[in-house]
């Protein structure tokens, strides 16, 4: 499979795009940038103190990068702030369909549309040109759901030098090779606020990022806020059944490709449908693919043979293909197998049994050392008969000898600090730079 990630073309594509020979390519140019660019985001917010509304844009292309609900709700009943969210492509660089990346961009407004949250649509169509935010909304504060330059120039961070920028991550950092990726692109070393999961993530960011984590803030992750919240009532997302079955979510990666490859999909995805054969009476099955997964198998099994994959899914009475967020699917099923880097965390929060599908035995060496406690919590499946014996056994019987070292692990780690919600601590944060 092509790697675009690291081809000479697509690297090539985001320099010219972004005016970046020497800034982020010479270390001494690109200190003294981080300097500067840091400067004047503080005198930024420094200027929003005495400020009567607090314009604060949200940038979002993927439903699945969206973790801001509480947060966004929050600003949106205190008259101080402003709210709303900006909706624009995901990748114009990496060879994706030009029909897969306008789906993707309708599925994103028709998320945001259920929300009832405020959005925009910076395009132009008449000319065919995304525009610049900057000149249209004038934002004072935003918020990043990518730290990736393979965007439109317009929309990174390098365009917002006079704005507070703000960063949640998309998904638990937790993997020892992603350091360079998590904490040191040139994203991390510029952003005002990085809103960071734990105390570990934070230590890491320090000695991982140029900038040594100076932006850092432990907040707890507000995109599992609702994990917290007993009020929250889930939808029912699950195809109806003509019986009470359990419910299991398959929620494959990305990472199909050589060289870092955590996703076991192409070793699986026809025993997976196999199974759900097998337990049609018993079990319902949600495919959950990781949002870049269909993007990829795209480029190796070619666009029919991905859409009779998928449609697969769809077609099976006890089975779907789920592509919107997480939160409800989570909460309403029973169990789920994987091997997403984020979700090794995000579902220890509902307390339920988890296995992780093991490509080979070098993934555990990947996570770092808030990912080993998360994954070591998991059930472990090297092939398809342990994915058989975790329905059998763990599902549909009840036998789950893993249930304490989950709720440990939660105990200890993802509950929130200090009884402050994610979101209110987020707030807390801004306000105290703000005012500082």
């Amino acid at each position: 499979m092509k790697n675009y990630d690291n081809s000479i073309l697509f690297q090539l594509r985001l320099v010219l795009a972004h005016h970046d020979v020497l800034r982020s390519k010479v270390p001494f140019i690109f200190k003294r940038y981080i300097r500067f660019f840091r400067q004047s985001q503080l005198a930024a917010a420094r200027r929003l103190k005495d400020k009567e509304r607090i314009e604060v844009a949200f940038f979002l292309t993927i439903p699945g990068m969206w973790k801001a609900d509480y947060l966004f709700r929050a600003m949106q009943e205190n008259p101080k702030y402003h709210p709303y969210i900006v909706i624009y492509p995901y990748s114009q660089y990496k060879g994706f369909r030009k029909e897969e990346i306008d789906e993707t961009l309708h599925r994103t407004e028709e998320f945001v549309k259920e929300r009832g949250f405020e959005y925009v649509i910076p395009y132009d169509a008449r000319r065919g040109r995304w525009q610049d935010v900057k000149k249209l909304y004038k934002p004072d504060i935003v918020f990043f759901s990518s730290p990736y330059k393979d965007h439109l120039p317009q929309y990174f961070i390098y365009h917002f030098r006079d704005c507070l920028t703000c960063y949640i991550p998309y998904g638990f950092s937790n993997f020892r090779y992603m350091y360079e990726a998590n904490y040191n692109l040139p994203f991390h070393n510029l952003v005002g606020c990085y809103f960071l999961e734990s105390d570990i993530h934070k230590r890491l960011f320090a000695e991982h990022s140029l900038c040594h984590g100076v932006s850092g803030m432990v907040t707890g992750y507000p995109g599992n806020e609702v994990f917290f919240r007993s009020d929250y009532q889930p939808k029912d997302v699950w195809k109806p059944q003509d019986k009470i079955k359990k419910r299991i979510i398959w929620a494959p990666h990305h990472s199909i490709e050589e060289g870092f490859a955590l996703s076991s999909f192409l070793n699986i995805c026809d025993d997976m449908l196999c199974l759900a054969d097998k337990y049609q009476d018993s079990v319902q099955f949600a495919f959950k693919p990781h949002q870049l997964l269909k993007f990829k198998l795209q480029q190796i099994w070619g666009a029919q043979r991905t859409e009779e994959y998928y449609s697969e899914w769809n077609r099976r009475d006890n089975t779907q293909v789920e592509e919107s967020s997480y939160v409800d699917l989570f909460l309403t099923s029973d169990a789920m197998i994987h091997d997403s880097g984020s979700f090794t965390t995000d579902y220890l929060f509902t307390h339920k049994p988890v296995l992780f599908t093991v490509r080979n035995e070098e993934v555990r060496s990947r996570y770092s050392p808030f990912g080993e406690k998360m994954f070591d919590a998991h059930y472990h499946a090297h092939c398809a008969e342990d994915i058989d014996r975790f329905i059998n056994e763990t599902v549909l019987n009840g036998n789950d000898p893993m249930a304490e070292d989950r709720l440990s692990v939660y105990q200890k780690y993802l509950q929130p600090i200090d009884g402050m919600m994610p979101s209110e601590r987020i707030i807390y944060e801004i306000e105290k730079l703000i005012n500082s």
